[in-house]
């Protein structure tokens, strides 16, 4: 049996003087925090503790080797690779633009994946817009288009054929990780699980292109780093309130990770737009009805 008081003794000294797991202790550690085996009190040990300390490049990838035992993989829709999104925050004070980038991508061939949290339920015309206080997310905004959400990664599979977009609740590939994650409400702190759920993908490692979004610029090298270590294809840039578009009104370092090298694709804009098109206020209605006009040409794309 594991000693995981060890673990946490070497980990929760701080960011100074903690010491970093072993890959191979690192996945030891979260298949028994995604299987249930760590008690609470411990779970809550560790979150706090990688959310002062950090994840090391090694702890990140056993992190990611103990995700990876724990779903079956979706199969590559056809000859183009899928395009992965994490959206997990939502958006509180502009407009979420990411079902509008997606649904753009599918018009142009592209299948795309969306992950995020289980919502209990979704906007209507009789309930509160949005869900979470000046919150918009993704999910309300693709449920409010007609666009089913997937159970299951077999009818995401199914989904994504018929629509060449899904969204994928966490609950519905890694039940365990949604647990995980829903420590977020009990402690009001991120950890870990935020920075995975961005490398993740449910397809083969080099089956799929991850459009990985940061929201601390630290991650930005932390984050090439893995891409390159595992051979993941991905575009690494700053997240948008924590969503993965790029900022409209300044573009971002646009990063690409393949071959074996990092480069720089597109380098940031110096100074703001100076005219930008007109966005929807920050609800899930507006942004619906923006998303439509765009896809029919009634306004530019973004």
């Amino acid at each position: 049996m594991t000693n995981w008081k060890s673990y946490l003794s070497r980990v929760a000294r701080g960011r100074d003087h903690a010491e970093d797991l072993s890959r191979e202790e690192a996945e030891a550690l979260f298949i028994a925090w995604l299987d249930g085996a760590l008690p609470e009190h411990v779970a809550g040990a560790f979150w706090v503790a990688y959310r002062i300390k950090g994840e090391s490049l090694e702890e990140l990838q056993g992190f990611h080797d103990a995700l990876r035992s724990h779903f079956d993989l979706l199969s590559k829709p056809g000859r183009v690779l899928p395009v992965v999104f994490a959206s997990y925050n939502g958006t509180k004070r502009r407009a979420n633009l990411l079902p509008v980038l997606a649904l753009a991508l599918t018009r142009c061939g592209v299948p795309v994946v969306i992950h995020g949290p289980d919502l209990p339920t979704v906007s209507t015309a009789s309930s509160p817009d949005p869900i979470a206080e000046n919150t918009v997310y993704t999910a309300q905004i693709l449920q409010r288009l007609g666009l089913a959400s997937a159970s299951s990664l077999a009818e995401a599979d199914t989904l994504l054929r018929l629509q060449g977009l899904v969204y994928l609740p966490l609950s519905a590939w890694l039940p365990g990780l949604q647990r995980i994650f829903a420590l977020r409400g009990s402690l009001g702190i991120r950890s870990s699980v935020h920075t995975l759920v961005k490398i993740l993908h449910p397809f083969a490692p080099r089956e799929a292109v991850v459009c990985a979004a940061v929201t601390h610029p630290r991650y930005l090298q932390r984050l090439q780093e893995f891409f390159l270590q595992t051979e993941i294809l991905a575009l690494c840039f700053r997240a948008t309130e924590g969503e993965p578009f790029a900022n409209p009104q300044r573009c971002p370092d646009l990063f690409t990770c393949q071959h074996g090298s990092a480069r720089l694709l597109l380098a940031k804009d110096e100074m703001p737009v100076s005219r930008l098109v007109d966005l929807p206020e920050n609800t899930v209605s507006a942004t619906s009805a923006f998303t439509l006009g765009v896809l029919k040409g009634q306004y530019p794309l973004p």
